[in-house]
């Protein structure tokens, strides 16, 4: 008895090891490796939602961290999300709709519908609006220089209409570049009001979009205090600490979209089966635009085109308070996903494209640049650069037996992949630069940049002062006072705190957010005025009234 019991004993055990060892070798499920790739969010922070489909049928959605953590909600798929720039490929569909029904043409001037817009000259369109070759200057720096910053005013699509009827310049000619900006977006949301017959921009979007496709969670944030279920709120973290960072204003068209990953998943199957305007425009909508010189962009309409580990992406992120955001499409793999965040701390591209390889089987591609280049031809690159178009620096250093390229508070390092020519980081960007002096860099990609190396100074006492004065601009209706204070030169914009000048190049200065001050001198070597320029504002004009 005693040894068939023991026996017994043995034959269990075995049993149950050879269940263990076939436990242990069973992969994950692709639910289980989302959930991996998601494991950073937990209850004590913000989250994601994500959702994925798979030629047409939803295969997964899920919910990671939390919704409100005040109140220990916990983020489900049915949260509703701000969706930043993600919602400008909504926009350019309503317009691009519009155009389909002959309410408008693409190819029609802005200021047939917005006529409070100045004439610039050079014809400024619809189509040029949607490709971010416009031209047009980003609000926000234009709202700072008037001494009301974002987040210190409840701003609404008519003061942004408002701001750009002041400007007495683009910041180049539609259709000669490419450069991002939220403003016409933003206006487009007005054009589509004053079309004939023109509804509200939240009920044209219901009526030809949101309601036929079945978006039944969706809708404009055109009042940021109205109540919306289910709604996630939004949050950054500084000195450790997690804070509520909602957007404070009622700003629509370029952003402001709340929606669920399933909305979005919804959405996206349009590009496959077109239920809303059809083929045609399902197509047009993925067509990159081609600038005036005939140099074809990633941008289409809302979208960006590009190709990721070998296949083709339509995909665009978006970014509004701590939301953050991202929706692709693998158009050959039938896949789709969409990834919505309330943590500013989220990297949803990063997310969503690791969660969509699950079901595309692809690998990351990684390409390891072979050049090998003499150290002191690298050396002799180093130096200050500044943005011709801007006026704002960068610096190339020497670092560890590598060159690095600094610009505001971060750096990337510069890998040759060719005679003077660099890939900067993973940005998919490389450097080129010419065998000139100054020397001269450009990057590559839509947004051509060119870089001019320039002798950094130190101005005396002396030159510091003939700076200081007043100045005020007519196109943010704002002034500036420019002052000496402990030796050193600042700038301070309305009731705003100042903020510390560091000299860059001759007459030139630039604030720890990054923006350029340069100073002009007349014939006689007086200081006239100024310019500010920036990423999304390259020369914003400011005339010395003392």
């Amino acid at each position: 008895m005693l040894f068939s019991l023991t026996m017994r004993t043995h034959s269990l055990a075995t049993g149950l090891l050879a269940c263990a060892l076939v436990l242990a070798q069973t992969p994950p499920t692709k639910k289980q490796q989302v959930d991996a790739i998601f494991s950073g969010f937990t209850n004590d922070t913000p989250g994601c939602a994500v959702g994925v489909a798979e030629n047409g049928t939803v295969v997964l959605t899920a919910g990671y961290g939390m919704a409100d953590l005040e109140r220990n909600v916990i983020i489900t798929p049915s949260s509703v999300f701000e969706s930043g720039s993600v919602a400008k490929q909504f926009t350019a569909a309503t317009l691009m709709l519009l155009a389909r029904q002959g309410k408008l043409s693409l190819d029609d001037p802005m200021r047939k519908y917005l006529p409070e817009l100045p004439d610039y000259g050079a014809p400024l369109t619809i189509r040029h609006v949607i490709h971010h070759i416009s031209g047009l200057r980003e609000w926000r720096p234009i709202a700072e220089f008037s001494g009301f910053p974002e987040g210190t005013f409840v701003y609404n699509n008519a003061h942004l209409l408002e701001f750009a009827s002041k400007q007495k310049g683009l910041n180049f000619d539609p259709g000669t570049n490419y450069t991002y900006s939220n403003t016409g977006y933003n206006m487009a949301a007005i054009l589509v009001e004053r079309v004939p017959g023109g509804k509200t921009f939240q009920a044209y979007t219901r009526e030809a979009i949101f309601d036929p496709l079945g978006m039944t969670h969706t809708r404009w944030r055109d009042n940021f205090r109205a109540v919306i279920p289910h709604r996630t709120i939004a949050y950054g973290r500084t000195g450790g600490v997690w804070a509520q960072y909602m957007p404070i204003e009622n700003i629509i068209g370029a952003g402001g979209l709340l929606t669920t990953v399933g909305d979005l998943l919804l959405w996206n199957e349009n590009f496959t089966h077109a239920k809303v305007g059809g083929p045609e425009f399902v197509r047009a909508q993925q067509t990159p635009a081609v600038l005036a010189n005939g140099r074809t962009i990633a941008y289409a309409a809302g979208l960006i085109v590009s190709t990721v580990d070998g296949l083709r992406e339509v995909a665009h992120s978006g970014a509004t308070g701590g939301y953050r955001t991202w929706l692709g499409r693998y158009p050959e793999k039938g896949v789709s996903v969409a990834v919505l965040c309330n943590s500013a701390q989220a990297t949803p591209a990063v997310l969503g494209r690791r969660t969509a390889r699950l079901w595309t089987g692809v690998e990351p591609r990684e390409t390891k640049p072979s050049y090998s280049a003499d150290d002191a031809q690298l050396r002799s690159l180093t130096g200050l650069y500044r943005r011709v178009r801007d006026n704002t620096v960068a610096r190339i250093q020497w670092k560890d037996g590598k060159l690095q390229l600094v610009r505001g508070t971060g750096d990337s390092p510069l890998t040759p992949v060719a005679r003077r020519e660099f890939a900067i980081g993973a940005t998919g960007v490389n450097l080129l630069c010419e065998d000139s002096k100054p020397v001269r860099c450009r990057t590559t990609g839509d947004d051509v940049q060119t870089y001019e190396s320039a002798d950094a100074i130190t101005p005396s006492a002396a030159e510091l002062a003939a700076f200081a004065g007043d100045y005020h601009s007519q196109e943010t209706g704002g002034s500036i006072k420019v002052s000496v204070l402990d030796g050193v030169l600042n700038v301070k914009v309305g009731g705003l705190p100042s903020a510390r000048l560091e000299p860059t190049f001759r007459d030139a200065f630039q604030t720890p957010a990054g923006v350029a001050i340069r100073f002009w001198r007349d014939t006689a070597g007086r200081i006239t005025g100024l310019s500010a320029g920036e990423d999304r504002v390259w020369d914003l004009r400011f005339t010395r009234t003392r």
